[in-house]
């Protein structure tokens, strides 16, 4: 794993094509301040800040390589979650095992942050007060969906 890290910028960059790096939560989204995510942008908005970045050190993410979703109440299975938002069923066993070694089968909200591989190791950020890291997945953008899209 070599994330850069720019001189003088805070955080690391993890870009790494065909990979998928998924944070999850288990706290009630209604209690999550909106600040959290509040996007701050750069690089003629491309890039993004925000707390859940700052926290775990990224020096920015992409917002189009982002992908959320989740229940606003209750939990909501996470296969379901990630497969509702992944045009890819490529990563989603490895992502299962790894839910159900952390117990984290059902959960209120997950994060996936495409082309990008987050290393715990290089951060030393596994969690923060509202999410946690699950694992950074490889990804196969021509794999079929989980689920078959409507139109």
């Amino acid at each position: 794993m070599e994330a850069k890290q720019i001189k003088g910028k805070k955080g690391h960059d993890f870009s790494k094509r065909n990979k998928v790096s998924v944070w999850v939560s288990q706290h009630p989204y209604e209690d999550i301040p909106d600040a959290y995510f509040e996007e701050k942008f750069s690089h003629k908005k491309t890039r993004a800040t925000n707390t859940w970045s700052d926290n775990f050190k990224l020096q920015y993410f992409e917002p189009d390589f982002m992908e959320t979703n989740g229940a606003h109440a209750g939990k909501v299975d996470i296969k379901k979650a990630a497969g509702e938002c992944s045009f890819s069923s490529s990563y989603i066993e490895v992502l299962m095992s790894k839910a159900r070694k952390k117990k984290m089968e059902a959960v209120t909200w997950i994060v996936l942050l495409f082309e990008h591989e987050y290393s715990v190791k290089l951060s030393g950020v596994d969690k923060d007060t509202y999410m946690t890291f699950l694992g950074a997945f490889d990804y196969d953008d021509t794999a079929d969906n989980l689920y078959e899209i409507e139109s």
